[in-house]
């Protein structure tokens, strides 16, 4: 560990912030176990792995509970030891680590006595865990770079078809707000859970139908309508310039997928719980900000990010606003394969879709 020095605190009046630490005091108890068992302190806290065989062969320290809150501040004071950027945070359990991931000290100790079959996949981690920092340092890179699109948006804007819907009663008879149930504060636990009136989402299809109807009419792309075997609405859009979309609608209608591009994939609602509390008119605001915003050219897709070849998206939409997302590339697209995706996006500037070409108007 390093050395404790006395030492004097001066509180100035400041708007910073105060960093999180990046080691605690408190491991004595332990420190002392571990020379009465013949162990050298400093070297248990410059090698992780040969702080959990310690750890391993001397379940008994556990038992005491000062002697085990100490040696879980020593096991994390070890990891920041090893990992410099990993800092302390205090949630409901103490926790060591980054932006990427952070460890519970306290869970983690007791996984070293009672899962001696996780030493490995914990040192695989410590080994990773530097190159996951780098990565996600080029995802936030990505996410928070400034760009300039130049978007292709028809002469007459998209105008959503009316939804109209009955309202929805609960058990007791009252009217069951959908979209601001919760009146700002938080759902109750069982609303993660429970999904009622998934027939508030029936208008969806009528909008994707509009939308397709509108993109047809202002762009130069081709449209195939299906309906398979499962009642899924498919209609893939093929336009002569630009990402291709592909829009799913589920048999009955509450689920929609978009596909576009090479590899982006985007479902709508992201969930139909009572807790996240979708309506027929979220889903349609970002099924249109979605769709509109990539035959506008405004999908980005980068691939691979890093060393775990992550995807990153981004969508920039006419009215300036955007939204990314990251992670491993996933869906049906994949059958297609991620060396031909990649081959693709390598041929787009910085992996933007150009936008559609918009269709000759008579005069």
């Amino acid at each position: 560990m390093p050395d404790r020095t006395a030492s004097a605190t001066m509180i100035w009046p400041s708007a910073a912030p105060t960093p999180p630490p990046r080691f605690v005091e408190g491991f004595d108890p332990f420190v002392a176990y571990a020379r009465d068992a013949g162990a050298d302190p400093a070297a248990l806290a410059a090698d992780p792995l040969a702080l959990w065989d310690f750890v391993a062969a001397h379940a008994e320290l556990l038992e005491e509970p000062a002697t085990a809150e100490a040696a879980a501040r020593f096991l994390g004071n070890t990891i920041a030891v090893v990992h410099p950027a990993a800092t302390w945070r205090m949630t409901s359990e103490p926790e060591v680590g980054t932006s990427v991931m952070s460890v519970p000290v306290t869970g983690l100790l007791r996984t070293m006595v009672e899962h001696p079959e996780h030493r490995e996949p914990f040192r695989q981690m410590l080994a990773s865990w530097p190159q996951a920092d780098l990565d996600d340092q080029e995802i936030a890179a990505l996410a928070h770079e400034e760009v300039e699109v130049d978007l292709v948006t028809p002469p007459v804007p998209f105008v959503r078809p009316e939804i109209a819907l009955p309202e929805f009663l609960d058990d007791d008879g009252r009217i069951i707000p959908y979209g601001s149930r919760w009146g700002g504060g938080s759902p109750s636990e069982d609303a993660y859970s429970r999904v009622s009136h998934l027939e508030r989402f029936a208008p969806v299809p009528a909008v994707v139908d509009a939308l397709v109807a509108h993109l047809e009419t202002w762009y130069a792309v081709a449209v195939d309508s299906r309906t398979d075997e499962s009642g899924s609405h498919i209609v893939q859009l093929r336009p002569a310039t630009g990402a291709p979309i592909t829009i799913t609608s589920g048999a009955t209608g509450e689920i929609v997928t978009i596909e576009a591009g090479a590899l982006f994939r985007e479902t709508v609602p992201g969930c139909t719980c009572d807790a996240c509390d979708e309506t027929a008119e979220s889903v349609a605001d970002q099924l249109e900000e979605t769709v509109l915003a990539i035959a506008a050219g405004g999908l980005r897709e980068v691939f691979p990010v890093g060393a775990r070849r992550w995807l990153h998206t981004r969508i920039l939409t006419p009215a300036g606003t955007g939204r990314s997302s990251s992670g491993e590339p996933s869906g049906p697209s994949l059958a297609a394969g991620l060396l031909g995706a990649e081959e693709v996006l390598r041929g787009l500037p910085d992996g933007w879709w150009p936008a559609w070409s918009l269709r000759p108007q008579p005069a």
